[in-house]
C-alpha cells in the first residue's frame, strides 16, 4: 500500500485551524479560531491550491462545519465559540440563515441523509435536532430553470436558509461534543462526561454507553451501514454494531463489535477512508493515525508540527486533508505525481522534528537508561506509529517508527530524570515556561497542560490556558489558586497590586479568606450572610509590568461562588415557617431545593449543571416569597442563571419571568433591603453568561440601570462593586454593532457614575476600574464616540480626577490620551 506524502500546504488563517471541509476534489473550506472562513480552490491549469475567498461571520471562533446540499450553490454550515449556526453562502461571502438555539459553543454539526435536517452538538450539555427549510422567490426559480448552466450570484440573494429546532436531547453531565443522526429517528451523542447516548424523536434516552474511560470527542457513522465509530481523550477508538433494523428505533441496541488502542494522547477528530477501508484520526500529540478495525491495527502515521484539530477526503483524488493547530491546512497523497517538490518536503520534515516535547508527553524517561540514537536508528520497529526516545549527544530526541523507517518526532526539552510533571520548566507548544504542570480540572475533564511564566499573573496563565483549551472560564478561581500553591508567584510579587479588573479581593487564595472584614455586611440577620467578595470575571486580565493595554475587552463579570450553602440551607429552613401557607415549600418541594443546592454547591462549574423541571418550578414559588424573605433565594437564583438550562427557563421560556421578579423586590422600597438590591444587581451581572439572555437584558437595559441607579447605596461597597460590574457587562455588550442605538446614552450614565463616586470620594478604585475598560472599550470600537463624550459629557474633566486614584486605572486613562490624540490609530 503506498504511503501519504506531502502534496499541498494551504497558508493563509492566523491561528489554528479548526475545522476543514471538502465540497469536491477541488474545493475546500477551512475555519479558525481567527474566526473566519476560507474557501480554496485546485487549479487545474496551475496544478495547485488556491485561495478564492475569506470571510468573517462569526463573533467567535469556527470549530466545526458541513456541507447543505442546494440548488443554488455550494452551501456550508459553521458553527463557533458563539453559539450560532451559520448558513453562508461561500461563492458570495454572504450569510443566508442563522440558527439560534445554543447557550454555548457549537463544537459539531452533522446532516441526517435526507439533507433536510441536521443535528448540533454545543458545550452548553445539550444537542439539538433541526429542520431545514430552503425558501426562493418565484422569480428566482423561473430564471433558474431557464439558465440552469449560468451562475448568476446575484440569484443567491434570493435564497433563505431556515433552521427551525424540532428536538433537544438534555441529560448529558457535561458537553456534548459530537453528535449523529440515524434513519428511524435515533440519534446518539458523545460528551466530556464519557458516555454516549441514544435518543429517541421523544427526546427520551434508551441507551447509555459507559465505552470509554475519558472525554468521548467524536462519532462518525460508517457511511451505507448500521455502524458507528468513536474516537475519545482515552486514545481508543471503537466501533459499535445495532443489534436491529431501521424501523425499530426504540428497540436498537448498540454494542462494542472492535475496540483498537491508537494513542497514548487525546484523540480530537476521525474520517473514513473509503478508498482503502480505513480510518484517520487526528490528535493532541500531532499524528495523524490511519488504522484498519479489520486489520486490528495502526497502517501508518502522518506527524504533523502541533496538534491536529480536524481531518476530511478528497474521496474521488483519494487525499487527506488535515487541519493543524500551526495554522496551516495540509493536504497528503499517495499519487507521486501529485507530490510537493523536495524542498517544501523537507521544510515539513523540519517543522515536524522541531517539535517541542515534555517528558510527560512520552510518558517519562531515564536519561542514564536512555538508548543511543545509534543504537536505535537501524532497529526496525515493533509498529507503525510506535515512539522512541533515545540519547543523541546531550539531547534527548524522540523517533518515531513509520513507513518502515525512524524519523525525528520532536525534542524532550525538560528534564529527562522527571518521570512526572511537576512544575519544572520547559518548552510547551513551542514556548519557554519557568512552570509547567499538568493540571485536573475535574473528575469529568481530562488533565491539561499549563504553562506559567515566573512573575507573571495567576489570573492571566489561568485566563490563557482555558482559552487555548477551549474550557469553561468559570474555571479561573480554581486554577489561578492552583498557580498560586504551586508557584513562588507570592515571594516574587509581594507588593504586586491585586487583580485590576476586579479588585485585589477578586485573587485571593482560599486560605485567606477568612481574614476579610464581613461584620459591616447588613445583608440579613442570624448568621446567614451571602458571600462578600465572590464574584468571577473573566476579563482582560494584564499581566506583570508597565504601560500595559487595559482594553478593548469582550468578557464579562460573573457572580459564580459561594461558600455559604449551610448557611443559605438553615435561613430558607427559617423563612419557610415564617410565609404564608399558599407560600410554603412543601416536603416534596423541600426535598427538591435540597437537590437543587446540593447539585450547585458539588459542581465544578455551575455552567454544567442542569436542572430537573420539579427544581425549577420550585424556585418560580420562592421567587414569589414576600420581599423581606428574599435574600437567600436571590442568593441561590444568581447562582442558577450560570447555568443554561436555568438562565434559558427562567428569562427565554417563561419570557421575562425572572427580569420581572427580580425588578419587583427591587421596587418593594418599603420592604427592600440593600442586600435585596445587591443581590438582583448580581443576578442581571449573570444573566450576561447567555448570549441570548444577555440580549434580552440588553433590550431592557435603560430601565435596569435607571432602577438601580436610585436603589444603589453610594455608601455601601458592595452595593458599588455590583453596580459597578453591571455597568462593566452593559458597556461590553452595547459596544457590539446591534446596540449603536443606545450606546451613546450609557456612555452618559458610566461617566455620571464615575463622577457621582468621585464627588463622594469614594476609593473603590477595583471596581471603578471596571467601569473604565468598558468604556475604554467602547471608545477603541467606535471613536466617534470618543469625541462625543468630550464634547457632551466633560470626559477629560472626570479623566483627569482618576489619574492620582490608582496605578491601574492612571494606565487606562494613559491609553484613553493616546486614542484621543492618534484617534486613527487601532488601540
Amino acid at each position: 500500500m503506498a504511503h501519504f506524502q506531502l502534496s499541498a500546504q494551504l497558508v493563509g488563517h492566523e491561528k489554528e485551524v479548526r475545522a476543514v471541509l471538502a465540497l469536491s476534489d477541488q474545493l475546500l473550506v477551512t475555519g479558525s479560531r481567527d474566526e473566519t472562513l476560507k474557501v480554496w480552490s485546485f487549479s487545474e491549469e496551475r496544478k495547485e491550491w488556491q485561495l478564492e475567498n475569506s470571510f468573517h461571520l462569526h463573533n467567535g471562533f469556527v470549530s466545526c462545519l458541513a456541507a447543505l446540499p442546494s440548488q443554488c450553490g455550494p452551501l456550508v454550515l459553521s458553527g463557533g465559540g458563539d453559539g450560532i449556526i451559520r448558513a453562508t453562502d461561500i461563492t458570495r461571502g454572504s450569510q443566508v440563515g442563522k440558527g439560534e438555539g445554543h447557550s454555548n459553543t457549537v463544537c459539531d454539526i452533522q446532516l441526517g441523509d435526507e439533507g433536510n435536517q441536521f443535528i448540533s452538538s454545543s458545550w452548553d450539555c445539550t444537542s439539538i435536532v433541526w429542520k431545514v427549510e430552503q425558501t426562493v422567490d418565484a422569480a428566482f426559480s423561473n430564471h433558474h430553470q431557464q439558465n440552469n448552466n449560468n451562475n448568476n450570484k446575484n440569484d443567491s440573494e434570493c435564497l433563505v436558509i431556515h433552521m427551525t429546532p424540532l428536538i433537544t436531547l438534555r441529560g448529558h453531565e457535561s458537553a456534548v461534543w459530537s453528535a449523529v443522526m440515524l434513519s428511524g429517528h435515533c440519534y446518539l451523542t458523545a460528551s466530556a462526561d464519557k458516555t454516549i447516548r441514544v435518543w429517541n424523536d421523544r427526546s427520551e434516552c434508551l441507551q447509555t454507553i459507559c465505552a470509554h474511560r475519558d472525554v468521548v470527542r467524536y462519532l462518525y457513522k460508517i457511511p451505507e451501514t448500521q455502524k458507528l465509530v468513536s474516537i475519545s481523550n482515552d486514545g481508543c477508538a471503537i466501533c459499535y454494531k445495532s443489534s436491529t433494523s431501521d424501523g425499530e428505533s426504540d428497540q436498537r441496541h448498540w454494542e462494542i463489535e472492535h475496540r483498537l488502542f491508537l494513542s497514548n494522547h487525546f484523540l480530537y477528530c476521525l474520517t473514513y477512508l473509503p478508498f482503502i477501508d480505513c480510518f484517520a484520526a487526528g490528535g493532541e500529540d500531532g499524528s495523524v493515525v490511519i488504522f484498519s478495525f479489520q486489520q486490528g491495527t495502526v497502517i501508518e502515521t502522518i506527524s504533523h508540527p502541533k496538534t491536529v484539530w480536524a481531518v476530511a477526503t478528497l474521496p474521488h483524488r483519494q487525499d487527506l486533508v488535515t487541519g493543524c493547530m500551526d495554522n496551516i491546512c495540509r493536504i497528503f497523497t499517495r499519487d507521486e505525481s501529485r507530490v510537493a517538490d523536495e524542498a517544501t518536503l523537507q521544510a515539513f520534515q523540519a517543522s515536524v522534528g522541531n517539535k517541542k516535547l515534555s517528558s510527560s508527553m512520552v510518558q517519562g524517561v531515564d536519561w542514564d537508561k536512555l538508548p543511543l540514537y545509534e543504537q536505535v536508528i537501524d532497529t526496525p520497529g515493533t509498529r507503525e506509529g510506535e515512539l522512541k526516545v533515545v540519547k543523541k549527544g546531550n539531547e534527548a530526541q524522540v523517533l518515531i517508527w513509520s513507513q518502515q523507517k525512524w524519523s525525528k518526532f520532536g525534542d524532550v526539552v525538560d528534564n529527562p530524570n522527571n518521570e512526572t510533571n511537576s512544575g519544572q520548566s520547559g518548552y510547551l507548544d513551542g514556548e519557554y515556561y519557568d512552570y509547567i504542570f499538568d493540571v485536573d480540572i475535574g473528575d469529568d475533564q481530562p488533565k491539561r497542560r499549563l504553562g506559567y511564566r515566573r512573575g507573571e499573573n495567576p489570573l492571566a496563565a489561568a485566563q490563557r490556558f482555558l482559552l487555548k483549551e477551549q474550557l469553561p472560564l468559570e474555571y479561573i478561581d480554581q486554577v489561578a489558586d492552583f498557580i498560586d500553591r504551586n508557584t513562588d508567584y507570592r515571594q516574587y510579587n509581594k507588593n504586586m497590586e491585586g487583580d485590576p479588573l476586579t479588585g485585589s479581593s477578586r485573587y485571593i487564595p482560599t486560605e485567606n479568606n477568612e481574614q476579610k472584614n464581613v461584620s459591616s455586611d447588613p445583608f440579613s440577620e442570624n448568621r446567614y450572610r451571602p458571600t462578600s467578595d465572590d464574584y468571577t470575571s473573566t476579563g482582560n486580565i494584564p499581566s506583570s509590568g508597565k504601560q500595559q493595554r487595559h482594553f478593548p475587552t469582550s468578557e464579562f463579570i460573573y457572580f459564580a461562588y459561594s461558600d455559604q450553602y449551610a448557611n443559605m440551607r438553615r435561613k430558607l429552613s427559617e423563612f419557610n415557617h415564617q410565609v404564608s401557607e399558599d407560600m410554603r415549600l412543601s416536603n416534596e418541594e423541600w426535598n427538591w431545593l435540597e437537590k437543587l443546592i446540593a447539585q450547585l454547591e458539588k459542581a465544578n462549574s455551575i455552567s454544567s449543571c442542569i436542572f430537573s423541571e420539579n427544581e425549577l418550578k420550585t424556585m418560580e414559588k420562592l421567587l414569589d416569597w414576600p420581599t423581606e424573605n428574599i435574600i437567600p433565594v436571590l442568593d441561590i437564583f444568581r447562582l442558577m442563571i450560570l447555568s443554561p438550562s436555568a438562565s434559558s427557563h427562567f428569562f427565554l421560556q417563561k419570557e421575562k419571568f425572572g427580569l420581572d421578579k427580580l425588578q419587583k423586590h427591587i421596587l418593594s422600597s418599603s420592604k427592600a433591603s440593600i442586600g435585596v438590591v445587591i443581590m438582583a444587581c448580581r443576578a442581571i451581572c449573570n444573566m450576561f453568561s447567555s448570549r441570548l439572555v444577555a440580549l434580552l437584558a440588553c433590550d431592557q437595559w435603560e430601565s435596569i440601570i435607571a432602577l438601580f441607579s436610585f436603589t444603589v447605596c453610594i455608601s455601601h461597597p458592595k452595593s458599588i462593586e455590583a453596580y459597578c460590574a453591571l455597568l462593566h457587562n452593559y458597556g461590553i455588550q452595547l459596544s457590539k454593532a446591534e446596540f449603536l442605538s443606545t450606546t451613546s446614552q450609557w456612555i452618559k450614565f458610566a461617566l455620571e457614575w464615575l463622577q457621582l463616586l468621585r464627588d463622594h470620594k469614594i476609593e473603590d478604585f477595583s471596581s471603578i476600574y471596571a467601569v473604565w475598560t468598558a468604556l475604554g472599550t467602547v471608545f477603541v470600537t467606535y471613536p466617534r464616540f470618543l469625541q462625543e463624550a468630550m464634547e457632551q459629557y466633560s470626559l477629560l474633566d472626570i479623566m483627569e480626577k482618576y489619574v492620582p486614584t490608582s496605578p491601574k486605572i492612571k494606565e487606562c486613562i494613559q491609553q484613553l490620551e493616546k486614542l484621543i490624540a492618534a484617534p486613527s490609530e487601532t488601540q
